[in-house]
């Protein structure tokens, strides 16, 4: 979908007619042609439409995102949504096949590590990873500058955590941790970002009974997240965690139990208790 078919189709929604959907902040005859294709739009004026007609930045940007992404990065997408599915049904054969079109794609190669390391944690052959690649992956990640605030080395730390020496991990998450506390006002797909990167990092501890340094750290992140609806998951994994971490495993067992009764199997399913 174009900007121009999104905006119509939010129009339409609206019930305004073109000049009612412009808000004197282009004129109507300008308007006209985006909606056909015929001309473009800058973002200032796309914007300004959009909050005056207070519609989802968010959902209007996901609508238009593979007409203006490339034809790689929207096959690369696509990839990990059918690898995540694969991976909660536990399907093997369909994990194995996306790996193999992972691999194939001409670039991506931050989505080839992450997917390579998450095969291989699914099917319990990481030692079998070739130390060339380990090295790789380390050394992709430390080439990054101001690594903290950078998606794809945030992403590479989140799903490789194996490939790094316990010091090498506890020092990335320790000196992660401490730069977000620091600051105030992060977005929050930021503060959701390094909330996946510590509940990785709990899991990773945990299940590889591995006594990391910043334990207690990840689970106060977590546990001083937002109050909303949008972090209760990783309020409640938290709590799973803590219990693990005490000792506490009837606990753990019976939060487990009541998301799997609430229709979350899919996503506790990797919680082994």
């Amino acid at each position: 979908m174009t900007i121009g078919e999104a905006l119509k189709r939010e129009r339409e929604s609206l019930g305004l007619t073109q000049e009612e959907m412009t808000k004197n902040i282009i004129q109507k005859s300008h308007y006209s042609k985006i909606e056909r294709n015929i001309e473009g739009i800058s973002a200032d004026s796309l914007f300004k439409i959009l909050f005056a007609h207070h519609i989802d930045v968010d959902e209007f940007l996901e609508s238009i995102k593979d007409t203006y992404t490339s034809k790689e990065d929207v096959t690369a997408g696509l990839l990990e949504k059918r690898m995540m599915n694969a991976f909660n049904t536990s399907n093997t054969e369909a994990v194995k096949k996306c790996l193999a079109e992972i691999l194939e794609l001409d670039e991506n190669l931050i989505f080839k590590y992450r997917a390579l390391i998450a095969v291989a944690t699914f099917d319990g052959t990481l030692d079998q990873l070739s130390e060339n690649t380990r090295k790789n992956i380390v050394k992709k990640f430390n080439d990054f500058n101001n690594w903290v605030e950078n998606i794809d080395s945030l992403r590479l730390l989140a799903n490789c955590m194996s490939v790094f020496t316990q010091a090498q991990l506890d020092n990335n998450i320790d000196y992660l941790l401490n730069y977000y506390r620091k600051k105030d006002n992060h977005p929050e797909i930021k503060t959701e970002r390094v909330a996946i990167i510590c509940n990785n990092y709990l899991y990773y501890c945990y299940y590889s009974n591995v006594n990391g340094n910043n334990i207690k750290k990840c689970l106060d992140y977590l546990k001083n997240l937002p109050k909303n609806i949008h972090f209760l998951f990783y309020h409640i994994s938290c709590n799973f965690y803590t219990n693990l971490f005490n000792g506490n495993k009837k606990e753990a067992i019976d939060i487990k139990e009541s998301l799997r009764k609430w229709g979350y199997e899919d996503r506790v399913k990797s919680w082994k208790v």
